[in-house]
């Protein structure tokens, strides 16, 4: 009774919604919901608040939930030891990525060689990301800035170099390149706080003493290349993000290093399980070349 109770608390914190917890372990809400309840009163501990917006783990549950994390992974490397192909994956993966761009070539590689695993993504800016994967609510993260984080274990995945984006009919269509000066008084669309791409256009912008003129700001990258599209204004993205549309213009951008390097991560706890070693696999064979777009499923 204790592990099914334990079984359902992880569920609910994994999930950080009882409704979705019982989807995933197949039960009704109140089955679920008694499960819990009985676990928080065997030992006199809350181990969730709840409020209007869902639930989030006191101290003593975020203690427990480091534990059971341990439980479920420890009862994944026992599955695999009693199963009769430990080759081929199978299971759930959760991850969270800062955008679609890379991992969708490394997804279709994994799942061609791992076709019984069921990959589970969810998609933010490089803060949201980060904090998904330390508070254990995913198994593997796509991300820059987190290759010297004590508590996580990150391999380079892709180098990435900045390019202006422009609408088709601007007067820098045309150009083989641009300098960042000439976006002085530009009208340029803008990412929201907590963006490492937007942090990184600042600094970049001002060490040559230019402020960018931020006529919009939007919550995605998506929708900032549809702003561009739009003729709303510049924007700077990545290149693999401005091969996702045919709407805008891409111009590279002269004599700059704004670049970033993306990362697949895990907490150092888990890099053991099997499953999450079997996509960091898949992820060492991607091109080590950031020109080679053909590898990334791009073309």
């Amino acid at each position: 009774m204790i592990y099914t109770q334990i079984r359902a608390f992880d569920a609910v914190a994994r999930e950080g919604s009882f409704s979705r917890a019982a989807e995933v372990l197949g039960l009704t809400q109140p089955a679920l919901t008694i499960q819990v309840r009985s676990l928080e009163e065997r030992h006199g501990l809350k181990l969730f608040e709840r409020d209007a917006r869902g639930v989030r783990l006191t101290q003593a549950g975020e203690r427990l939930f480091t534990l059971s994390r341990q439980l479920a992974s420890l009862e994944e490397q026992i599955d695999e030891t009693l199963s009769v192909s430990s080759e081929e994956q199978r299971g759930q993966l959760r991850l969270a990525v800062d955008g679609p761009q890379i991992v969708m070539g490394l997804f279709a590689k994994f799942l061609a060689r791992h076709p019984r695993v069921r990959l589970s993504v969810s998609t933010g800016n490089t803060q949201v990301v980060r904090q998904k994967l330390l508070d254990r609510h995913v198994d593997v993260g796509v991300l820059p800035l987190i290759f010297d984080h004590p508590r996580v274990h990150a391999v380079t995945l892709w180098h990435h170099r900045g390019v202006l984006i422009t609408s088709r009919s601007h007067r820098f269509v045309g150009r083989k390149t641009v300098k960042l000066e000439e976006l002085e008084n530009e009208p340029m669309i803008g990412r929201e706080d907590g963006s490492t791409t937007q942090a990184l256009i600042n600094a970049a912008l001002g060490r040559i003493g230019i402020k960018p003129r931020i006529v919009l700001e939007l919550g995605s990258r998506e929708a900032l290349i549809e702003a561009v599209a739009s003729g709303l204004g510049c924007g700077i993205v990545w290149e693999l993000e401005a091969l996702a549309s045919t709407r805008v213009q891409a111009i590279p951008i002269e004599d700059d290093e704004l670049m970033t390097t993306d990362y697949i991560a895990c907490l150092k706890s888990e890099r053991e399980r099997s499953i999450v070693k079997a996509i960091f696999a898949e992820a060492a064979r991607m091109p080590a070349d950031r020109r080679d777009i053909t590898a990334l499923g791009w073309m």
